[in-house]
């Protein structure tokens, strides 16, 4: 019994790096400089991390107040709840994120998290569009015709998003 009770902790200590370990800057980054942390904010396609601010290169999330409705029903909701929810799940084990561009007092980023490029799920999962010649068209397209998120037959968009998904169809 002692054996067992000795061996626990190693065997605790072997398996972490199979629980991931939080996310941090590679060598191999797009940018010029990388910042990793806990986010200390995030809202509609921007990520606070230590103390800067970043939009997310590549994507539109819709704003706070872009409204939708519910088809069928007169249920009026957030736009952008859905996306904020989904980001809170992803960011909750650490970003980072790599400054690809600095315009004027905005900084423009991709950022990973443990699941992937925070871009390209958040428009896989039609949370949010993508960006025009961005890198995550294909990934929009797959959205567009699964009807994932904002792009389900439940959901009345505002009116650009609307034109953005007509055009999606449509393989402009």
């Amino acid at each position: 019994m002692r054996a067992i009770r000795l061996a626990l902790p190693v065997l605790m200590l072997l398996a972490l790096p199979a629980w991931g370990g939080p996310v941090r800057c590679s060598d191999d980054g797009e940018g010029g400089a990388c910042v990793w942390g806990r986010a200390e904010a995030f809202d509609s396609g921007r990520i606070q991390l230590r103390g800067l601010s970043l939009q997310l290169m590549g994507v539109a999330v819709p704003a706070h107040k872009e409204l939708c409705q519910a088809k069928g029903g007169q249920d009026i909701f957030d736009c952008a709840r859905p996306a904020r929810k989904r980001m809170a799940e992803w960011l909750a084990k650490g970003v980072a994120c790599d400054i690809i561009e600095v315009a004027g007092d905005r900084l423009l980023g991709r950022c990973r998290v443990a699941a992937g490029d925070l871009g390209r799920l958040l428009v896989a999962e039609g949370l949010a569009r993508a960006a025009k010649d961005g890198p995550f068209d294909a990934d929009q397209a797959a959205a567009l015709a699964a009807r994932k998120g904002l792009w389900s037959g439940d959901v009345a968009l505002p009116r650009d998003w609307e034109t953005a998904r007509k055009k999606g169809d449509k393989g402009e």
